[in-house]
Order: structure tokens, then C-alpha cells, then sequence
């Protein structure tokens, strides 16, 4: 971690998924974050509890976003700059979908604002798209 901006970062990012899981009236489901070709890897929990181990939010677990050996690490191409399904990748055409447990999809996690229903294109969510910026700016 990079001290207090690091973690005022993370903190913004967890409020801002909050708005999200409002804003797509699912505060109730667990919204899931699958990556790769077909959306078919696993790659953790959005809206979970920081100690449940598919968290995002939970630092010792594969999913977590500030381990810098799980899978959304800065080299990789879940969290990287130039990974091809990266949702840090502001190119990328194929980030990581939210769904939840129904499969019901809640958009794209990446910073792509060209990408169609991605939370930072023209009818995305403006403050996930800030909160995620920075997270992927302060990755690694």
C-alpha cells in the first residue's frame, strides 16, 4: 500500500461501488466480476465483505485488487495497463462484465469510455468510473 492516499483511493472506489450496486438496485446481490474471451473467469466478488475470499476488497485473497500477485495485479490482463481484458486498459474492448448470481449483467468494469454499458462510457456510472481511474492509476 502507498500509506493515506492509497487507502482514501480505496475507500473512494468502495463508496462508489455502493452507488453502483444502488444505482442498479441490487444492494441485495452479490455483483460478480468475470474477465476473459467468452466472460467465463472467475474474477471475484464487487460488493462483498472485505474477509470473504472472493472479495475484491480482501488483500490476502487471489481476487484481491491490491495483491500484487492475484489476478488483478498491474503486469496481468485483468489489472493492467495493457492488458487485452483489462479493466485498466482505458483500449481495451473486452473488459471484465458485472453480473449477479442470475447472470443479470450490470455493465463493463473498465475505463474504456468508448466501450458500450462500460461504468466509464457516455452512460455509465461517473462516479465508478472516477473511484476505478484512480484504483487503476495507484495499482501495484
Amino acid at each position: 500500500m502507498q500509506g493515506g492516499l492509497h487507502v482514501r483511493n480505496y475507500v473512494i472506489f468502495a463508496m462508489s461501488v455502493s452507488l453502483l450496486a444502488v444505482a442498479v438496485q441490487a444492494a441485495n446481490e452479490a455483483i460478480l466480476i468475470f474477465g476473459g474471451d467468452e466472460h467465463d473467469v472467475f474474477l471475484g466478488c464487487l460488493n462483498c465483505a472485505e474477509t470473504d475470499p472472493n472479495s475484491v476488497w480482501n488483500e490476502s485473497s487471489k481476487f484481491g485488487w491490491v495483491n500484487n500477485y492475484g489476478v488483478w495485479n498491474e503486469y496481468g490482463q485483468y489489472g493492467g495497463k495493457y492488458g487485452s481484458h483489462s479493466a485498466c486498459n482505458e483500449y481495451t474492448s473486452n473488459p471484465p462484465i458485472l453480473v449477479d448470481r442470475e447472470g443479470n449483467s450490470y455493465g463493463y468494469l473498465g475505463i474504456n469510455p468508448y466501450k458500450a454499458g462500460s461504468v466509464c462510457s457516455s452512460s455509465g456510472v461517473e462516479q465508478v468510473c472516477r473511484a476505478l481511474r484512480v484504483m487503476c492509476a495507484h495499482a501495484g
